[in-house]
């Protein structure tokens, strides 16, 4: 086929298939998958010869493990090294085991069991970290959890691609090789120590200096490009050497512009490797083993999922951030290619089970979204079956009678920056509080003798609401991080206490409206005080005086207020929240030579009583006045400065046209 026509057909069956897979928030790489699965020879057969897509694929993953060094940092690991060293190394182990012995027992030979071990191990850190962003979840806890498992299972990639070398052609381990080869690793970490300190920083500054972005560019690339080949040449992997490119220049002041530039090209080039490993599975061969494929997919989702709750129940999460964390964590990563391709091109595995990765894979990516998704509902479940596990035991939690010497209190589900405040001011002014937090670090770290009222749970069950005196408090503070499980915590603590007041903080304003029909008596919207915010200093552009300020922003707070309260004291609410945020804005409108209004005074107008106008400003020449007097006269080329509707502004409008 002409490579022009191919081009076309790949294109636009890319839009399509990327269209509808947003549609329902399926991966781009499982939609990269497919397409190469319909186009290659084992599908419609639109592209037979591969050696040129896969080397462009090739060129793609050497991007992707440059880009993931340089957005790796040093510092990042340290921060968090509980999480990485335990939780990682307790997830990719126990699955390498699990894996290797469910193959052995079906007379697997033991390096092919080992490097399928290997391969499932690791999960998608792109969709996983996708997803999270999505849902605004990436700094919750169960976010900082995935992320530190995720960078290890990013960093356990390194030793698996020198061991998968020893496993080819003997029955187990070349033991006689390890020295050599660990003797190779520390050549490389000390060179990458040299580099990182003195070589590239000094070379990319003087590149820098040079201020010509396209020979950064070829300097940023030929690092990447050069450091490969020479760790391909040592006899290591080519995309090992792009990882510790990444590596270096990360370390450096560049890499964020360094990132700027290679992830365009990398996205391109990804998509191109996703394709070409579509186009090498078999669907044939899938479906007259479809047996063989749902019983690896389903060994793949129970052993990925059980023990993705395992590492984070020895972390001391709470049974929710447990759960979603293996659910997150059941797909195959994209690293697993990249092992995957290793070891048939070595021929250590199979085609035949080299197929059944390529489906496994496919399949997990695609549930992943929708694992997911499900985790509130399979927790709500769990704790049913297992109520008392809300409040595990062995962590601080209240004392036998604390619950029932607090009245009157004040409750603080979450104790993050804004939940501390909440507690910090409680505590000046002297109320009552008890705080519910799920990290198991701020109970140690907080929970003393000056402040003993901290209970470790999840706020959206029973039992940690009554730990916490959900019948004796006054009002209850969510300030959670996670926003799914917020109109969870509100629902049941009005269920508990119908006196209770509740206050809710919730990122989106659609969300509003939801939660005080079922409970909530305030709701802060953060998108709605940042907008009221960024308002505010925009007002001061137009050189406002402070007052006036104040008054329009009194005004909207009032009108936008009536909308996150249940009983607003005028009894009034909006009909939209759209009308809310859009419908008043500031607008100047200039008097044109001819109109109607020149000459007139702002009494013949008469705008306050016509347009309901309560303020605005007018400028004559360099002069701004506000709120001017009715006997001023108009003259062409002034200009009146007025906050109010667009339907009203165009209602107004032809009184100052010519």
């Amino acid at each position: 086929m002409n490579l022009m026509l191919a081009a076309v057909i790949i294109v636009s069956l890319s839009i399509a298939l990327l269209y509808i897979g947003n549609q329902f928030r399926l991966p781009s790489i499982v939609s990269f998958l497919i397409i190469g699965m319909l186009l290659g020879p084992f599908g419609l057969g639109i592209i037979t010869d591969q050696s040129a897509i896969e080397t462009f694929g090739q060129i793609g993953i050497v991007l992707l493990l440059f880009t993931i060094g340089l957005e790796f940092s040093f510092e990042k690991l340290l921060h968090s090294w509980r999480t990485v060293i335990i939780g990682g190394l307790l997830q990719v182990c126990t699955t390498i085991v699990a894996i290797t012995l469910v193959t052995s027992y079906f007379k697997f030979p033991f390096n092919e069991a080992l490097v399928f071990g290997f391969i499932v191990s690791l999960s998608s850190t792109a969709i996983v970290m996708k997803i999270l962003q999505e849902r605004r979840e990436v700094d919750t806890l169960q976010g900082r959890t995935l992320l530190g498992i995720l960078i290890f299972q990013d960093l356990a990639i390194i030793p698996m691609i020198l061991i998968t070398p020893l496993l080819v052609g003997s029955s187990g381990p070349d033991l006689e090789r390890l020295p050599y080869q660990l003797g190779k690793v520390a050549g490389l970490l000390l060179a990458i120590i040299i580099l990182a300190k003195w070589v590239i920083p000094s070379l990319l500054y003087r590149i820098a200096r040079q201020k010509n972005r396209e020979l950064f560019f070829i300097t940023i690339a030929g690092t990447c490009l050069c450091i490969a080949w020479l760790t391909s040449e040592a006899g290591l992997s080519v995309t090992l050497g792009a990882f510790v490119a990444g590596l270096i220049i990360g370390e450096s002041d560049y890499n964020i512009d360094a990132l700027s530039h290679i992830i365009p090209f990398r996205d391109v080039f990804a998509a191109i490797f996703f394709l070409s490993i579509g186009m090498l599975l078999n669907t044939i061969t899938v479906f007259r083993d479809l047996n063989w494929v749902i019983f690896i997919v389903i060994i793949i989702l129970f052993v990925k999922i059980l023990t993705g709750v395992f590492s984070a129940a020895v972390l001391g999460m709470p049974a929710r951030v447990c759960i979603f964390t293996g659910l997150a964590l059941c797909q195959i990563g994209e690293f697993s290619f990249v092992l995957a391709k290793s070891g048939l091109d070595s021929h250590l595995i199979s085609d035949g089970l080299y197929q059944l990765f390529l489906a496994g894979a496919i399949i997990t990516m695609a549930l992943t979204p929708f694992a997911m998704n499900a985790s509130p509902r399979i927790v709500e479940m769990y704790y049913r079956v297992v109520p008392r596990m809300a409040v595990r035991p062995g962590q601080p939690e209240l004392d036998n009678n604390a619950e029932k010497n607090l009245s009157g209190h004040m409750i603080i589900a979450g104790y993050g920056a804004t939940g501390k405040s909440v507690a910090r001011a409680a505590e000046i002014t002297g109320i009552p509080y008890m705080v519910i937090e799920l990290n198991p670090e701020i109970i140690r770290k907080e929970k003393t003798s000056r402040h003993p009222h901290f209970v470790f749970g999840d706020a959206a069950q029973r039992e940690v609401l009554e730990h916490a005196g959900i019948y004796n408090a006054r009002s209850l503070v969510v300030v959670i991080s996670e926003q799914e499980a917020i109109p969870r915590i509100v629902h049941l603590a009005r269920q508990l206490s119908p006196h209770i007041h509740i206050v809710a903080r919730i990122q989106h304003i659609r969300h509003t409206q939801k939660l005080l029909d079922i409970g909530a008596d305030e709701v802060v919207s953060e998108e709605f005080e940042a907008a009221r915010e960024i308002f505010t200093r925009a007002l001061r552009k137009y050189h406002l005086p402070e007052t006036e300020i104040q008054k329009i922003v009194t005004r909207l707070q009032k009108w936008g207020y009536a909308k996150f309260i249940k009983n607003p004291e005028n009894g009034r609410t909006i009909s939209s929240i759209d009308t809310l945020l859009h419908s008043l804005r500031i607008h100047t409108i200039k008097v044109e030579p001819g109109s109607f209004s020149e000459g007139k005074t702002l009494a013949d107008l008469d705008i306050r009583n016509r347009f309901g106008i309560a303020e605005f400003g007018f400028r004559h020449g360099e002069k701004t006045v506000f709120d001017p007097d009715n006997d001023l006269k108009i003259t062409a080329g002034d200009a009146l400065i007025i906050f109010a509707s667009d339907e009203t502004i165009e209602e107004m409008s032809p009184l100052f046209r010519a």
